[in-house]
């Protein structure tokens, strides 16, 4: 699978072989923040998170940027005095640092982030990688640090939504290109799932649909969507979605356009 893939490589980057031992921490951003050490809860104090999750998520920034993002509203020396004092925190929560320093800020080497897990999984799908072995759980995990508000993490969170549903759509596509349809439409509804009024994750399950000949499932899935997007937005589906279902049942195929 390509989590495991992407462990792989993740590990090697660090240095590890598949008889070594396995990372030794864990940053966790996707559905809430928080950091294990061989699987165990680590305690990062309230300010020092925001530097660890902002390096979760860039991996490596130059530290004039880390300074003015996580203190926008601060004079510049000021803020850089806050980032010193955020990672003379972050070096005290460790036996081992969990940030590398040199011309620029980035994760140490032994600590992972699903963040990146996640980009790596959806840039090997959108890449055309060749076909899984099965449904990327990296892609169906939560949002990025529910309940932050800061303008960066609003940024991020969006990108990575964008991200996983393009990825979610694109391995759908694969799977039913090799007729695994049943795995098609599980990931089909994750992406719909996450974004209803997407007509796009719609289209992919909808032709996951036709392609196995269900053609009544096709049919609900439209209608259903219709009424969500009706209800909630006061449009229609697009006429080229309707023709798709017509076509559908009288058992001829649509290029998309």
């Amino acid at each position: 699978m390509v989590v495991q893939e992407v462990t792989h490589d993740l590990r090697a980057a660090a240095g590890e072989t598949d008889a070594g031992q396995p990372q030794r921490y864990a940053l966790r951003l996707l559905g809430g923040f928080g950091l294990e050490r061989d699987g165990r809860p680590v305690t990062v104090p309230q300010g020092a998170r925001r530097l660890l999750a902002f390096l979760g998520v860039r991996q490596r920034c130059a530290r004039a940027e880390a300074a003015g993002t996580l203190w926008p509203g601060s004079h510049e020396e000021r803020a850089r005095a806050n980032l010193r004092t955020m990672l003379w925190r972050l070096h005290r929560v460790t036996p081992e640092p969990l940030v590398a320093e040199d011309d620029q800020l980035a994760l140490a080497v032994g600590v992972t982030s699903d963040v990146a897990t996640l980009a790596a999984a959806a840039a090997t799908l959108l890449a055309g990688a060749p076909p899984l072995g099965g449904p990327v759980p990296a892609l169906a995990t939560g949002e990025l640090l529910p309940g932050w508000y800061d303008d960066w993490v609003l940024t991020e969170r969006e990108r990575l939504r964008q991200t996983r549903l393009y990825a979610l759509e694109a391995l759908a596509e694969r799977l039913t290109a090799q007729g695994r349809f049943g795995e098609a439409v599980q990931v089909a509804l994750t992406a719909v799932q996450l974004e209803p009024l997407r007509e796009s994750a719609t289209r992919v399950l909808i032709n996951v649909h036709l392609a196995e000949r269900n053609i009544n499932e096709a049919v609900r899935r439209l209608e259903l969507f219709r009424a969500d997007l009706g209800r909630e937005l006061g449009v229609a589906p697009t006429p080229w979605l309707e023709h798709l279902v017509r076509a559908g049942k009288a058992g001829a195929t649509v290029p998309y356009p």
